[in-house]
């Protein structure tokens, strides 16, 4: 079903059929509104409601209205009298003369010609004088009468203010002829609605009525006797369908055959539009009472019955014109921009044209169809029928034609979804927000952010911003103030605001340039104290102290960088010495220890020769260790040790070495606590950190109190496995550990036991080697030294190729 209604709105045929019978549909809707409104005109129909749709009979609505409005003019007719009480002026609101007489001071006083234009009080006082009078004329204002005109302008709060009181009487002395111009007036428009009341009093002989008006002691009755009037209106015997009478300021509808529901809220909707007519503010003693004429009535009757019938057939025609209108009008929407087995969109030339061009053009096609309906109003009677026809139906096909390519054109937009694209609004506001407000948004915001940044990062800045900030806000404080006082002198203070905001943000800006030069200096110092000897002070801009003040940083650095250099040098000379020297000491300290083992075994008999053959041997092996730990903490200083890591188990080699030097430790009577978590694996090079743990047991053996106990302790933290062990030295310690540290340094400082002081210096590069670390704590006569070596991961195996 979908399918085959898809087809069928995309057919061509379909379409075109459609926009001939929309239009057609467009047309015939006109023809027949102009072929109703040519009856209606030919026929001279007065009688057309929106109730003959739904009522063959006259309502009761209608017949109200067609008494009340009747009823109102003949109240007002009576209201004013007769023509002699006009004329005298009987009939005219004191109230309603004294305004106007007002409103004409109050507009030629405080003209503007007076006010602003440079002119003499000689010249201002002829302009205001418009009505003059001389004082034995007939029209002179008296003294008396003015006082009382200006007393009621006073009760009535028309007069603003004692001045004002002063230059009404003093305009009133001026204008003695006001009072009987302005009266003349009022009784002339007074005659001029009694005359058009006694016009139209003839078109009121379809209706029986009687009024009476006891202010103007006036009463109108067209009926045979006046004074049975309204007994015979109101009677119950009476012939009238329906009476309206106005007493006492209520409106109320009477009838023998309607329901009084109906009456009474018919009487509540007009006493309420007779409130508000403004003649319940005359008098509430007048009274009317009107009918309709029962053999008017009927033909009224008649006449409704007949004008029902061409509106009923105007109704259905044009409601049926309208839904075969909307139905073509659906086709052609759905089928739009579509073809017959094609999904794409397709435009056609005038898709292409802005739409606000498109627009344009439908409002002035409304436009011409609004003229051409509004003119034809105007000049109905005057027109030809053939002209009427051509004109009203013609702007009614072209208005229906430009109202379906408008809308036909966006839908085909819609589904191209190129609808905002026809805009030049869109267009230009788009390349506006991109060109200017979202690059110019993205500038504000980045300025808060860098502010905001500011902000958070030294006090010092955070300090010179809140100042910067703070002062504008107390200048607009300072600025409102001064407007309050001096609010005349606005400009100046307004230039003076701006001046002051300007000098706050550029006060800003300098205060974190200032900042930014000082944190550098600043953070230069504290990389200089650090050791970074390299580093270098650039600013850019700034004051000459500041720049003084780098310069003398940048000396001091350059000085610092030369002495580190020159220690450098000195340390690798030391250490190349070291080695070299070592070296050389090696290949003769090997022949000497290769002869003493010769001599051992020649059996020398002399037992004294012997003993010095063992001192020599001892001394020899002493000389070598030495020569061996120059020559490793040389290479270890410099980096030039080859290292070959690889997974090693900490735990075990601990164990096998102080294995191995057990007879030492035995020697010394220690007794070793190892407190660890086997197999503890790290990453290290085994030759290396068995070099670091052989060094660290022979300083206990050495060093420890005879007799005492050493405690090993051996755990994972983090990425290290670490080494700690606790011993009790047998001298006093009164060396820090910094300085145990260093090479050639022992904590026997008498050397009376065998040691180079290279073994806990070893001890550290070699670590530090590694990738770990090794250092010492002294707590007293407690030894602590602390070996952390990297753990064995699986991501290390991992890399490992």
């Amino acid at each position: 079903m979908a399918t085959k209604w898809k087809n069928f709105t995309r057919s061509s045929w379909v379409k075109a059929a459609a926009w001939l019978l929309a239009l057609l549909m467009a047309g015939l809707a006109a023809w027949q509104a102009v072929t109703f409104a040519i009856y209606v005109t030919e026929n001279d129909i007065s009688m057309i409601d929106e109730d003959m749709l739904f009522h063959k009979e006259m309502t009761e609505t209608y017949l109200a209205g067609e008494l009340y409005y009747p009823a109102v003019d003949l109240l007002y007719r009576a209201s004013y009298g007769n023509e002699e009480a006009i004329k005298n002026g009987d009939t005219i609101d004191e109230n309603e003369l004294l305004i106007s007489i007002y409103e004409e001071y109050f507009n030629v006083f405080y003209d503007s010609i007076t006010e602003e234009t440079a002119i003499s009080n000689e010249e201002a006082q002829n302009y205001r004088t418009r009505y003059p009078a001389k004082e034995d004329s007939t029209n002179y204002l008296t003294d008396d009468l003015l006082d009382e005109l200006v007393t009621q302008a006073q009760r009535d709060n028309l007069i603003q203010d004692s001045g004002d009181s002063a230059n009404f009487r003093s305009w009133l002395g001026y204008n003695r002829g006001v009072y009987q111009y302005f009266r003349q007036q009022l009784i002339q428009e007074e005659l001029n609605l009694f005359k058009e009341f006694t016009e139209d009093g003839n078109s009121y002989n379809t209706f029986d009525y009687y009024v009476s008006c006891k202010e103007s002691n006036t009463t109108l009755c067209n009926m045979t006797d006046a004074e049975t009037a309204v007994d015979t209106l109101l009677g119950k015997s009476s012939n009238y369908q329906m009476v309206c009478s106005i007493s006492d300021n209520q409106v109320k509808f009477l009838g023998n055959t309607i329901d009084s529901t109906v009456l009474s809220s018919l009487g509540n909707e007009y006493t309420d539009y007779f409130s508000r007519s403004g003649y319940i503010n005359r008098s509430s003693s007048d009274s009317v009472y009107i009918a309709m004429k029962p053999q008017i009535l009927q033909n009224m009757q008649t006449e409704w019955t007949e004008n029902r019938h061409p509106l009923i057939m105007l109704l259905a025609i044009e409601c049926t014109a309208g839904i075969i209108f909307l139905l073509c009008m659906t086709i052609l929407c759905f089928g739009a921009g579509r073809r017959q087995d094609d999904d794409k969109v397709y435009l056609v030339w005038y898709d292409r044209i802005w739409a606000e061009i498109l627009y344009i053009l439908f409002f002035c096609v409304l436009g011409a169809w609004c003229a051409a309906i509004v003119g034809t109003d105007n000049t109905w009677i005057y027109m030809i029928d053939s002209v009427k026809y051509a004109l009203i139906c013609g702007t009614t096909v072209l208005f229906a034609a430009s109202s379906l390519l408008l809308l036909l054109s966006r839908v085909r937009r819609i589904k191209a979804k190129q609808w905002l694209n026809s805009w030049i609004c869109w267009r230009l506001m788009r390349n506006l927000f991109q060109k200017y407000i979202i690059p110019g948004s993205k500038r504000v915001w980045n300025r808060f952010l860098w502010l905001y940044r500011q902000l958070r990062k030294t006090p010092l800045r955070r300090k010179i911003i809140l100042l910067s900030i703070g002062i504008p806000f107390l200048l607009v404080f300072v600025y409102l103030s001064a407007m309050f006082l001096f609010w005349e002198h606005v400009m100046a203070l307004t230039l003076c605001f701006i001046l002051l905001i300007v000098l706050g943000a550029a006060a800003i800006c300098w205060g974190i340039r200032a900042a930014d030069r000082f944190e550098t200096i600043t953070s230069s110092a504290a990389d200089i104290r650090a050791g970074k000897t390299d580093t270098k002070i650039k600013l850019i801009g700034g004051g000459p102290e500041i720049n003084g003040l780098a310069d003398n940083l940048n000396q001091i650095s350059e000085g610092l960088q030369d002495a580190v250099t020159t220690a450098v040098k000195s340390e690798r000379l030391k250490s190349e010495l070291i080695s070299n020297v070592s070296h050389d000491i090696k290949t003769p300290l090997t022949s000497i220890i290769t002869y003493i083992d010769l001599l051992k075994k020649c059996n020398i008999p002399d037992v004294t020769a012997q003993e010095y053959l063992t001192v020599l041997d001892q001394k020899a092996q002493r000389l070598r260790t030495l020569t061996i730990d120059l020559f490793d903490a040389s290479k270890a200083t410099s980096g030039a040790m080859k290292l070959d890591l690889a997974q090693t188990d900490f735990d075990a080699l601990l164990r096998q070495a102080l294995g191995e030097r057990s007879e030492h430790i035995e020697k010394a009577g220690l007794d070793i606590r190892i407190r660890s978590n086997p197999p503890m694996y790290v990453y290290a090079d085994g030759r290396l950190l068995w070099r670091i743990l052989d060094n660290l047991i022979s300083n206990c053996t050495r060093y420890a109190m005879p007799n005492s106990r050493v405690y090993i302790t051996m755990e994972a933290a983090g990425a290290f496995v670490t080494l700690t062990m606790k011993n009790i030295s047998a001298a006093e310690l009164n060396i820090s550990a910094e300085e145990l540290m260093q090479r050639f340094t022992r904590g026997d400082r008498s050397r009376h036991t065998e040691g180079s002081g290279l073994g806990l210096s070893i001890a550290q590069s070699l670590a530090d080697l590694m990738g770990g670390s090794c250092y010492v704590e002294i707590d007293g006569d407690l030894f602590k030294a602390v070996v952390s070596i990297p753990k064995w991961t699986d991501s290390i195996s991992n890399e490992k190729p």
